[in-house]
């Protein structure tokens, strides 16, 4: 039976498919039943649609492709596997570590909805605060790495802006993880690994079983275990060298890390469906997932030594020895050689979707769900100080927690109306739906907020300061929508689409976007698609009501940095203004080559401009006056607070490029098959106002040219009897810091071979990175980070691993 490899981009808004051999789309999908074509679902209100109704670009991933990637994240596969979608690995960067920001075409997570079986997933309680780099920079997106890899059928990425159809959050595109809908048997796999430093090493093990529920549906379940060690990157500390040399004890070893985080999760995930008679079924799906990360923060130096200073939690204070603290505080004791904290983040996962829907394939259709999905986030500290507390501090703090929750009820209807006018029946699909979101901010204990006698020493627990009663709270919105859209094949060559949605938010008002698609067939062989679209953004509850207060890296000093709510008192003593959505335009065209049943490409250009884009500001420095008025609003720590940052709309954007995917296979008629496959993707991402410098100068060029403009792959299957042999290329484009610190691009290489020769168990043994390839530095030797913590591929080298697979 021929399989499928690949990923390849045809897709239309109302009905998706793709023709094999396609680019990425795995063996053991379509193919098994014999079929030449992939039907997806994201995106599709009709059934049965293939590729000679597709008219916007798809990458489908099958899960023999993630397994094949040689990672147990679901990020650093789509990385790996579709340019366009990047996640970058950011040690240092506070939850940005726990809840990496992904891109997609360059657009930050919020731009990009994540679907679970075609229903919107919550939001993540992380707001992006620490990223390092204006594109994502305080967005708040889903996580795409809580639902185990092995509870995929596939993984659908949607390249074209959808606001239209599914709401907000869809301007730059879709992704949609398709859960396995078998009824019986299932499969085991076990992955252990380590990088070729020797650290990191990584232990996996998921497993996935379907059942039936009498004979008229299906339960089928997935678990995953995954316990990563963590890297440590750090070259030498030359403040902590020297007072080494001095014989001071007590210094962390090491100072600071730069690697990745250490992590253990358990994930598991349940689909399930049952024939209710009719033409009608029952369906529930959802998930729960727990993990717990830790990582280091940067050395606190206990004195001046190799050219740094002291830092200031170990300052003498003037109120030392008064009658509001009568003792002597002095930090050396405690932490002789200095401290560097250590940042946890527990986070616990949950959601459900149950809904009735009609299963026939009549004219009429009709779809009623519920979804729930909450995110909660807990913060540990520990190996750390509240120096304005003096003797009476602890070392280790709870600072508090976040969390989201979403509330959604939705009700659709299709119709399948006959007309003589076209070529086929006009599809009708439309709806109504209500959301409702609650972000909570949750209060750490009192040390960790609490401002001590030593006023003139840091207040806070030192790093990450803890949630006030002042600033935690439940906040709410919501949100109703109604949403129609229209397809029909005009001519037998000529597919023609259109939707609309108008949404009406409590905080911000109502939005109509729309979107027209279409695709002409000149010939089986070519084909040529576009699409003209609007879109929209709603401020997420974490932006418009999150705030927090960080220690921060400032050349050689720390500083207390604070993010303000937006329009509130104390930002608008920073000129702050309510926000208001996002609304953008996009444009798309593109050309299906087919020549041959063994080859395809398509090449697919685009440019989706954003107004009013959502960003944090760059820090604001404060001056004494605007402390004291801080400190007169009754603000925590607003005398002391020394830069800060608030969301707000000013700033147009413009995305624009292109992404080229073709697939090549070639049969040996040997027992020998060739699979080729490659996608390029170039996208570059202009400003196009930017008023009052909201992006300094310094860091325009970062935010134009942060990202690689070029990204690329070309894979290599070679099956030869039971082996397959696989390399892969991954090119990162040059890219540019803030500043303008160059990044030469990069290839990394990686190569696996497998052998199924035995009944029902698969082998398999790789690597990635094979070259241990590792990022250039950013300058700051001296504090022992000897590679760019924000580096588009990450700090910890090569890796190496084997893989098992047990199919029953």
């Amino acid at each position: 039976m021929k399989k499928l490899l690949g990923i390849m981009a045809a897709a239309s808004p109302l009905a998706l498919a793709i023709s094999a051999p396609t680019a990425y789309a795995q063996e053991g999908d379509a193919a098994e039943a014999g079929s030449t074509d992939v039907i997806v679902s994201i995106g599709t209100r009709r059934k049965g649609r293939t590729d000679t109704e597709s008219v916007i670009p798809i990458d489908v991933v099958g899960p023999e492709l993630i397994k094949a990637s040689g990672y147990v994240d679901l990020n650093d596969s789509l990385r790996t596997l579709v340019p366009a979608f990047n996640a970058r690995r950011l040690p240092l960067n506070d939850g940005a570590s726990f809840v990496r920001p992904i891109t997609l075409r360059s657009s930050p997570a919020d731009h990009v909805l994540l679907l679970l079986n075609g229903k919107r997933r919550h939001r993540s309680a992380t707001v992006q605060i620490g990223t390092g780099h204006a594109t994502t920079s305080g967005s708040q997106g889903q996580d795409f790495n809580l639902i185990p890899p092995i509870a995929f059928q596939s993984v659908e990425v949607l390249r074209d802006g959808a606001s239209a159809q599914y709401g907000s959050d869809a301007i730059a595109g879709v992704v949609n993880l398709s859960l396995k809908n078998a009824r019986e048997g299932g499969s085991i796999t076990a992955h252990v690994g380590q990088y070729y430093a020797g650290d990191g090493e990584t232990y996996d093990i998921q497993a996935n079983m379907g059942f039936g529920l009498t004979d008229a549906g299906f339960l089928n379940v997935s678990a995953q275990y995954v316990n990563e060690a963590g890297t440590n990157r750090a070259g030498v500390h030359d403040g902590a060298a020297a007072l080494a040399e001095m014989g001071i004890t007590g210094i962390p070893n090491p100072p600071i890390n730069t690697g990745d985080p250490q992590y253990e999760a358990i994930k598991t995930v349940w689909n399930s469906e049952l024939d209710l008679g009719g033409g009608a079924s029952a369906y529930l799906f959802g998930n729960y997932a727990w993990s717990d990360s830790l990582i280091g923060f940067s050395y606190r130096q206990s004195q001046a030594a190799g050219g740094l200073g002291q830092h200031a939690t170990f300052a003498d204070s003037a109120y030392e020895g008064t009658a509001a603290h009568p003792e002597d505080f002095d930090l050396q004791s405690i932490y002789p050689g200095g401290y560097t904290p250590k940042f946890g983040g527990e986070q616990s996962d949950f959601s459900t979707v149950v809904g009735v829907r009609s299963n026939d394939d009549g004219r009429f259709g009709y779809d009623v769900s519920f979804r729930y999905g909450n995110n909660e986030v807990d913060y540990t500290l520990s190996e750390s100080i509240n120096a304005s507390l003096g003797v009476n501090s602890p070392t280790t703090f709870k600072p508090g927690g976040l969390a989201q929750r979403e509330i959604q009820v939705d009700a659709e209807l299709s119709y399948s109306l006959p007309t003589e006018l076209f070529a086929d029946d006009i599809f009708f699909f439309g709806g109504a739906s209500y959301r409702n979101e609650a972000y909570t901010i949750s209060a750490g204990d009192k040390a960790s907020y609490e401002v001590g006698p030593l006023i003139d020493l840091p207040v806070g627990s030192n790093g990450f300061q803890g949630y006030s009663p002042d600033t935690a709270g439940t906040f709410a919105t919501s949100s109703y929508a109604i949403y129609l859209e229209a397809e029909t094949n005009v001519t037998d060559a000529w597919t023609l689409s259109a939707a609309g949605r108008y949404e009406d938010y409590e905080a911000f008002g109502d939005n109509f976007s729309y979107k027209v698609a279409t695709r002409y067939d000149f010939a089986e062989e070519f084909a040529v698609r576009g699409a003209v679209s609007t879109g929209f953004r709603a401020p997420a509850a974490g932006q418009l009501f999150g705030q927090s207060q960080t220690s921060q890296l400032n050349g050689q000093d720390f500083i207390l940095d604070a993010v303000l709510v937006p329009g509130s008192p104390a930002a608008q003593i920073f000129g702050s203004t309510p926000l208001v959505p996002e609304t953008s335009f996009s444009m798309s065209a593109g050309v299906v080559f087919t020549p041959a049943s063994n080859f395809n490409a398509t090449l697919d250009f685009y440019q989706i401009d954003v107004d009013d884009r959502l960003l944090l500001t760059d820090s604001i420095v404060v001056t004494p006056a605007q402390q004291a008025e801080l400190a007169a609003l009754g603000y925590p720590n607003g005398a002391s607070v020394e830069e800060v940052r608030y969301f707000r709309n000013a700033v147009d954007t413009r995305v624009r490029g292109f992404d080229f995917v073709a697939s090549y296979d070639l049969d040996w008629n040997s027992g020998a098959r060739t699979n080729i496959s490659t996608s390029v993707a170039y996208n570059e991402q202009i400003l196009r106002a930017n008023p009052d410098n909201i992006i300094p100068p310094n860091k325009v060029i970062e935010y134009e040219q942060g990202i690689p403009a070029w990204r690329g792959n070309l894979t290599v299957n070679q099956y030869i009897g039971d082996f397959r042999l696989m390399a892969r290329g991954v090119l990162y484009g040059p890219w540019l810091r803030s500043g303008g610190l160059e990044r030469d691009a990069a290839v990394l290489a990686d190569v696996e071979i497998e052998y199924n020769g035995f009944e029902n168990i698969t082998i398999a043994a790789g690597a990635r990175n094979v070259g241990n390839k590792f990022p250039p530095g950013r300058g700051l030797d001296f504090l022992g980070i000897i590679y760019d913590n924000h580096s588009v591929f990450g700090t910890s080298g090569g890796y190496y691993y084997a893989r098992a697979t047990y199919n029953f």
